[in-house]
């Protein structure tokens, strides 16, 4: 299984960072070893002082390149490794893919959605910091739709069943620190939280 992840994909989450919106899907990864189920508790790595929080929405690939399921996710980012690395040029490892960086919540089919006359291009994404929303946003806002996604991972990676692709957050990205409580969701659907410790 591989974790792909997808930098900069909503226009003001770019511009939050000092960033353009980029040209094509910026692809990057994570271990399948860094993934925290919701509920549990997540341990902040010590090489960082300033890990931050990004709400996503996660697909998970089925046969023929299909999407099947889909939760919320939480890409847990070492925001000043990841400046260090963007300044040097180097690979964003450390910064993306460290012990716990993968919060997941519960899959669901994407037969659900169809019940809700939604699409996976037309839902609301939240998240709360001690229960005070800090990210909103909507996949309809996209930089890239979720099918340019699937086609430029499929064509440039080996994309296989089973694997999972974080789509992007919106802006409103912020630091955490021990104590702190969060809650992401997909809006009337699926939501998934985490203590940090």
């Amino acid at each position: 299984m591989m974790i792909y992840c997808v930098g900069r994909n909503y226009a003001e989450h770019a511009k939050e960072l000092g960033n353009k919106a980029p040209g094509e899907p910026i692809i990057f990864f994570k271990p399948p070893a860094s993934i925290v189920k919701t509920g549990e508790k997540i341990n902040l790595p010590k090489f960082s002082n300033n890990v931050q929080f990004e709400a996503e929405l996660a697909i998970f690939i089925g046969v023929d390149y299909q999407v099947t399921h889909f939760t919320i996710a939480c890409d847990f980012t070492a925001r000043d490794q990841q400046k260090t690395a963007k300044q040097e040029g180097l690979p964003w490892s450390l910064a993306k893919g460290f012990k716990q960086s993968c919060g997941l919540g519960p899959w669901l089919p994407v037969s659900i959605l169809e019940k809700k006359n939604l699409t996976l291009q037309n839902l609301e994404l939240r998240l709360y910091q001690n229960n005070e929303v800090k990210q909103h946003g909507f996949t309809k806002d996209m930089v890239f739709s979720i099918d340019k996604i699937i086609s430029h991972v499929k064509e440039n990676f080996p994309l296989e069943p089973g694997d999972i692709i974080l789509t992007g957050t919106p802006s409103g990205v912020s630091s955490i620190k021990s104590g702190d409580y969060l809650l992401a969701e997909i809006v009337g659907i699926v939501e998934a939280n985490w203590q940090i410790i």
